[in-house]
């Protein structure tokens, strides 16, 4: 019934939280890997919290939306319609908000390091777009539900 469906849907959040897990990754590497292809330490963060804290957060990040992924994959996600508008909401404002902080940030803020941090921006977008998807699911497969009013 709905494992097919949330099954198609596992591909796309697995390819989006491997692509946040390789910004994880890569931060830290950065700072042993002297290489072209890896930007400095600092620029994959626009130093809005301290290291430590970000690192937290997203080590948490990654582990609900695994574990999310992982029930998409097993097929046993129930949709709700409500959750997939909160959460197409939700994903809708924060992508808007990365993109104008994306384009701020290579125009009129350029000077500001939250805003000409393209690197962690585009990794936002990343995560906006789980949120999207997952949101997508619940939106297109869930049922609605009428009070008897």
């Amino acid at each position: 019934m709905y494992s097919d469906q949330s099954r198609r849907y596992a591909i796309g959040l697995w390819l989006l939280l491997a692509l946040f897990a390789f910004r994880v990754v890569a931060q830290p590497l950065s700072l042993v890997l002297h290489v072209a292809i890896l930007p400095p330490f600092e620029s994959w963060h626009s130093a809005a919290l301290p290291y430590e804290l970000l690192l937290a957060a997203q080590l948490l990040i990654l582990a609900v939306f695994a574990w999310t992924a992982y029930r998409f994959t097993r097929g046993i996600v129930r949709p709700r319609r409500s959750m997939g508008t909160v959460a197409l909401t939700v994903g809708t404002v924060y992508f808007l908000s990365m993109v104008a902080r994306l384009i701020l940030g290579f125009t009129v803020l350029r000077g500001e390091r939250w805003f000409a941090s393209p690197v962690p921006t585009i990794f936002h977008l990343v995560l906006a777009s789980w949120v999207l998807l997952y949101g997508q699911f619940h939106r297109a497969h869930g049922e609605e539900r009428f009070s008897g009013r």
